[in-house]
């Protein structure tokens, strides 16, 4: 999807949060990641074993400056890079390109989860069809594109329902897969878009789910608020008895009066807004949890996050002017919300 930089609760940086790492204050650290000759932006990442690998979107710096979007789905790539700490980073090169005039004319935003022995990552593509696209690894380094097309297509309106009425919907981009399967279901997080709706409000979140990442039905409207005409690169995941569902909520046209009858003060006019709902299942229905838009502590700003729970802590990475930062502590509210701490340094 085409971004716009703004800032966090309102303009360009891009979260994730991350965990599972041992945490001392940031001290003397290397400079934020950016792989060289790069912007990147649109982070996912996946872990095995003691390496994280970062996946994101990237553009060659010489197109154009951070804010300039005109040309990057022309140039972009699918890039890589490998950690053990969160901090330090080595680049891995693109692992997936477009090939203009082909099935997979331009991408975007994607993710990975574990299938069998092998992984898989699914992201956005675009050409003569649009829709979601499957590329296969067997160590997550290198990565072979599946089939002549997308396996779930855009073009279908899938039935629903959405506050106990029918809506039918229609996908946009951005998938985001669970990173293991549940009870040998893939479930698929979709940036959507309901129906009939007025632009400005269509923005949804859909669930799908596949036993074998290829045939996809439809589950559930997870959210649609009606407050955004997209929301942008979401994820899902559970912490305690709570699911959390992320999303960048994108204004490109007039901003309702919806959104601006619930937002923060300092967010009624803002054009790129990240925000956190909460519900008790996974299907949902999903409803903004009490502090719904996330603010960084150090006053950073940036659009879209990432979530790992790791297995004492989780963390926050920011990509923050088209790089990759350092992590920021993670507590979760006993009202649902969530409070970042100030940067630190990940020790192995």
């Amino acid at each position: 999807m085409r971004r716009r930089p703004l800032a966090l609760a309102g303009q360009g940086l891009r979260l994730l949060l991350l965990g599972s790492v041992t945490m001392a204050l940031a001290a003397d650290v290397p400079p934020l990641y950016q792989p060289p000759g790069m912007w990147i932006w649109d982070n996912w990442f996946a872990r095995d074993g003691d390496t994280w690998h970062a996946f994101y979107l990237q553009a060659p710096a010489c197109g154009g400056p951070p804010g300039d979007w005109s040309w990057r789905p022309l140039l972009n790539s699918i890039g890589h890079a490998t950690s053990t700490d969160l901090l330090h980073w080595t680049d891995r090169g693109p692992v997936v390109a477009a090939l203009p005039g082909t099935w997979l004319g331009h991408l975007a935003t994607g993710s990975v989860t574990r299938h069998g022995r092998e992984w898989a990552m699914l992201f956005t593509a675009g050409g003569p069809q649009v829709g979601v696209a499957l590329a296969v690894s067997p160590d997550l380094n290198t990565w072979t594109k599946v089939g002549d097309g997308p396996v779930l297509p855009f073009a279908p309106a899938y039935p629903g329902t959405w506050d106990g009425r029918p809506v039918t919907w229609r996908g946009n981009a951005d998938p985001y897969v669970l990173p293991e399967p549940l009870d040998g279901w893939f479930y698929l997080v979709l940036n959507s878009r309901i129906e009939g709706a007025p632009q400005n409000q269509s923005g949804c979140l859909t669930l799908s789910r596949s036993r074998d990442l290829h045939a996809w039905e439809p589950v559930a409207v997870l959210a649609a608020p009606g407050w955004f005409e997209r929301l942008e690169t979401p994820q899902l995941w559970r912490h305690g008895d709570r699911w959390y569902l992320y999303f960048g909520g994108a204004h490109d046209h007039e901003i309702p009066a919806t959104w601006t009858a619930v937002a923060p003060e300092p967010l009624r006019d803002a054009r790129r807004v990240n925000c956190l709902f909460i519900a008790e299942r996974m299907e949902g229905p999903y409803r903004p949890a009490p502090r719904f838009t996330l603010d960084l502590p150090d006053g950073r700003h940036g659009y879209i996050c990432k979530v790992l729970p790791g297995e004492r802590n989780d963390s926050l990475i920011v990509s923050t002017g088209e790089r990759m930062s350092r992590a920021y502590p993670v507590t979760y509210d006993g009202d649902g919300s969530l409070t970042l701490g100030r940067p630190v340094v990940a020790s192995p």
